[in-house]
């Protein structure tokens, strides 16, 4: 997959994919669950503060209940009104401790609108029923042998003096439609001689309950408070699910407060609980956890069209800003392939982003540049072809001289001129060499025969007004150089150099091997030049020579064929005289052959 070349298209796809969606809907989501998990935790911190607030109603008018029906209890002209009233065999009598006994619980009860009803019930049998100080629709009055059987009489009576309070759970004797029915009963502990009262039992109609069942009226959730036996005191669900209630209760009874989550017929829920301080009474908070996160996924809505919006309009711009970049690119790569196939007339569109403007620029120039270099190319090809022509058409007039010279020297033999015979010699050996068309390069040791030929030629012709000294490393003679490097330096050294010059003049040709180079220095005692006509030699290249090669062409030479590294270096001064130093390359073999076998080579 890595190795595969994709399209530019493709990559800037995935690249936006990878860069910009990916990130987008990551940071979204990201952002939504921090955001739930955040708005959770202020939920349920509020729901615990009101758990606490609510537990510490309930656990105030808990106290209420108990310490009132204590002091009952505990009350002994209570007890005694009614036991007077339970052995009393007169009516009057009886209608006379009744009153009296009305009055005092009165006395108790008058500040609690919450007891419904209040009856002492008796070991031998009987009971005493007072209804409360407020009207209530509710039928309490129960036959007290059903009561004595129930598990509510005998767990009281083994709690003798203290007051137990019941739920609907344990309640079973009370019929009726309302959820808020607590019942408080307690064994008083007066000794059997003085009350025969086993036990007093309270039915209190809980406005606490009711205020709570209320407040969640208009919500989903419900509340459930256990007492410390786990038993039901109140549950507010309007249509009870068993099966959420016990798994709320057995979750909610090993620790003192919490929340957790639950599923429930398919529908999650959430419970938060609180253990009462005082009582140990547990109040339980169950509301489905959509209700709570309602808020959440509005938020998560409005984030999800809010990037889909954004991922959109991002996808529309995209297509059209892959579309002006990979637009001039196709067109682009048209026009190329156009070009590879030999066609340069090129009808380019540009257009696109800046980079691609230029590059669509620059590729046009190109292809007029080419045609340019064609028809320059084409101009020299013809060129070329016409030197050839003349350089075979002048290929007679070396020859024709050459043997002309040959026929003077042969008169000059019959004349006996020996001077003029042996330049003659030296001056058809020297053309020869000139005109040969054997290569390019010569060993240095050939090109001193030909420098020695040239020396005799312009002594013939100047007298013995100057000599030439070698001294050239054994090493550096069979090494390879360009042809006619040295003439032209040497006869600019006889002609200017000792011009006017009385005293012998003195060239010097040294050779040697320095730093992996061949350095030829040629060094004369003549008059010597200025700076300026040292700049100018190098620069005059049409000279009246033997050769018809000044040095400027011979530096232009070496650099052609070697590169800048090497040349020639000037050093003159006035009236002492000039050194030319040659820096060449070390070539042990000769270049032509080299070239000639290579390119056999690959014709081979």
């Amino acid at each position: 997959m890595f190795k595969k070349r994709w399209p530019i298209t493709s990559i800037l796809y995935v690249m936006f994919f990878f860069v910009i969606v990916m990130p987008i809907v990551l940071v979204a989501l990201l952002s939504l669950r921090k955001y739930t998990d955040i708005l959770l935790t202020n939920i349920t911190s509020r729901t615990m503060q009101t758990l606490e607030q609510v537990s510490y109603t309930i656990d105030q008018e808990k106290s209420r209940y108990i310490r009132t029906v204590a002091a009952i209890a505990s009350d002994n002209n209570v007890i005694s009104l009614a036991t007077s009233f339970h052995r009393s065999t007169e009516t009057k009598d009886q209608f006379n401790y009744s009153f009296q006994l009305e009055n005092q619980l009165k006395s108790y009860l008058h500040d609690m609108p919450d007891v419904v009803s209040a009856m002492f019930v008796y070991r031998d049998g009987g009971a005493y029923f007072f209804e409360g100080t407020h009207f209530h629709n509710i039928d309490t009055r129960i036959n007290e042998n059903y009561l004595k059987a129930t598990m509510l009489y005998h767990k009281t009576l083994q709690n003798q003096g203290r007051v137990q309070l019941f739920g609907s759970e344990e309640n079973v004797l009370i019929e009726s439609n309302d959820k808020y029915i607590l019942s408080a009963a307690i064994a008083p502990t007066f000794e059997r001689s003085f009350s025969d009262v086993e036990m007093i039992y309270f039915v209190i109609q809980a406005k606490v309950f009711e205020n709570l069942a209320e407040s969640t009226s208009n919500q989903n959730g419900s509340f459930i408070i256990l007492d410390g036996n786990g038993n039901i005191m109140l549950d507010t669900s309007k249509d009870k699910n068993q099966n959420i209630e016990k798994q709320a209760i057995e979750q909610a009874q090993d620790k003192k407060s919490g929340y957790f989550k639950t599923m429930a017929d398919e529908e999650q829920m959430f419970v938060t609980f609180l253990t009462m301080e005082r009582t140990e009474w547990k109040i339980i908070y169950i509301t489905p956890y959509d209700q709570m996160t309602s808020e959440v996924k509005q938020i998560y809505k409005f984030i999800m069209n809010v990037s889909a919006a954004g991922l959109v309009i991002f996808l529309i711009v995209s297509f059209f800003l892959v579309r002006s970049i990979v637009g001039p690119i196709k067109s682009l790569i048209y026009q190329m392939n156009r070009m590879k196939s030999g066609s340069f007339q090129v009808n380019l569109d540009l257009s696109g982003p800046l980079e691609i403007y230029s590059l669509g620029k620059t590729f046009q120039n190109m292809t007029v540049r080419i045609q340019e270099l064609i028809v320059e190319r084409q101009e020299q090809e013809k060129l070329k072809n016409r030197a050839e022509i003349d350089a075979l058409q002048s290929q007679i007039n070396p020859h024709f001289l050459v043997n002309t010279l040959n026929a003077i020297k042969i008169m000059a033999m019959l004349s006996k001129a020996t001077n003029l015979v042996e330049m003659t010699d030296s001056l058809i050996k020297l053309l020869s060499s000139t005109f040969h068309r054997g290569g390019s390069y010569i060993q240095l040791f050939d090109e001193m025969q030909s420098l020695e030929k040239y020396i005799h030629i312009m002594k013939v012709r100047y007298g013995d007004r100057f000599k030439v000294e070698y001294d050239l490393d054994e090493s550096v003679t069979d090494t390879y150089i360009l042809k006619l490097l040295l003439q032209p330096i040497l006869e600019n050294a006889i002609i200017h150099g000792f011009y006017g010059k009385e005293a012998m003049g003195i060239v010097k040709i040294t050779g040697r091997k320095h730093s992996g180079q061949l350095v030829i220095t040629i060094t004369d005692n003549g008059k010597g030049m200025e700076q300026k006509t040292m700049e100018a030699l190098l620069q005059e290249k049409k000279v009246e020579s033997l050769c018809g090669i000044g040095i400027a062409n011979v530096n232009d030479r070496i650099r052609l064929n070697y590169g800048e590294p090497y040349g020639l270096e000037i050093n003159s001064k006035l009236g002492v005289g000039t050194e030319v130093i040659v820096v060449l390359p070390l070539l042990p073999n000769n270049p032509d052959q080299s070239s000639i076998s290579l390119t056999d080579g690959k014709s081979a």
